[in-house]
């Protein structure tokens, strides 16, 4: 028998005492977008998204509320958290709460993380949390570089020459070539014949650039095109991971996409490429 399992939290839902006061409030603070509202005989949802996560929220004011405000110590909920991928991020959120107005916690750092706490209109506690990595994740991260590796049955001056041709029939600009083995030769040093493109297109980057400035150490893209072993014809194209440079970088959906496309290119280009 398949065991069962899951993937992630699908959604979560809250008890709230005024759906529409609480609904702003997480609009405000937290930046989540409201769906939709629904009214049930007895019960009145709202309906946010995170975008950025992807965490939908639905809160719920029920007929007969209480009125008694959330208590952790009572059996049921403790609190939320909600995971941040930087430790400074803490400190963006601290101010963020500050200028808001928003009641909470210092920035606490523990052995395992740090955690900054606050509250909801109902005294719901929510958490912000960054996981503190263990050495070897650390080493690990630290080591591997998060590349895509590909393979061409062309040599290297050929498959550079038909990546150069495609990326300038799609609009991008063709900024340079680099030819590490001729630079190589000129100094009386021999390597395996390796060249390096650089491609990208200013109406793209341009604005990915504006909004994460230290994303010019990786634009414009760098395609490189190296012999894939002594004596063969055929080539190796390696290219940084258009979705791990997005995250580090945090880019919008759409300036995401824009990187992705080099990766689209290069697989169009060695498909398309004959054999032999």
């Amino acid at each position: 028998m398949k065991q069962a399992g899951f993937f992630g939290i699908g959604h979560l839902d809250l008890s709230v005492s005024d759906v529409e006061a609480s609904a702003a409030w997480y609009e405000k603070v937290l930046g989540l977008r409201r769906l939709r509202r629904v009214d049930f005989p007895k019960r009145t949802m709202i309906v946010l998204r995170h975008d950025a996560s992807g965490l939908v929220l639905g809160l719920n004011q029920h007929e007969g509320f209480p009125g008694e405000p959330f208590d952790e110590q009572r059996a049921g909920l403790d609190h939320v958290g909600f995971g941040v991928d930087q430790r400074q991020d803490l400190d963006a959120w601290e101010a963020r709460l500050a200028a808001l107005g928003v009641e909470h916690s210092p920035v606490a750092d523990t052995e395992a993380g740090s955690a900054l706490v606050f509250r909801d209109p109902d005294h719901i506690q929510l958490e912000l949390w960054w996981s503190k990595p263990s050495e070897a994740e650390t080493t690990s991260a630290a080591r591997a570089q998060a590349v895509i590796e590909r393979s061409s049955p062309l040599r290297v001056d050929e498959t550079v020459q038909r990546l150069a041709d495609a990326a300038a029939a799609a609009g991008a600009t063709v900024f340079a070539t680099i030819d590490h083995a001729a630079g190589a030769r000129s100094v009386g040093l021999d390597m395996p014949e390796t060249q390096l493109l650089l491609v990208g297109n200013p109406a793209i980057g341009t604005p990915a650039m504006l909004a994460a400035p230290d994303l010019a150490l990786e634009l414009p893209t760098r395609i490189l095109v190296r012999q894939a072993s002594p004596g063969t014809a055929g080539s190796t194209v390696v290219f940084s991971d258009p979705t791990v440079v997005a995250r580090r970088f945090r880019l919008a959906p759409e300036q995401a996409a824009g990187l992705a496309a080099i990766a689209g290119l290069v697989d169009r280009v060695l498909n398309a490429a004959p054999d032999g």
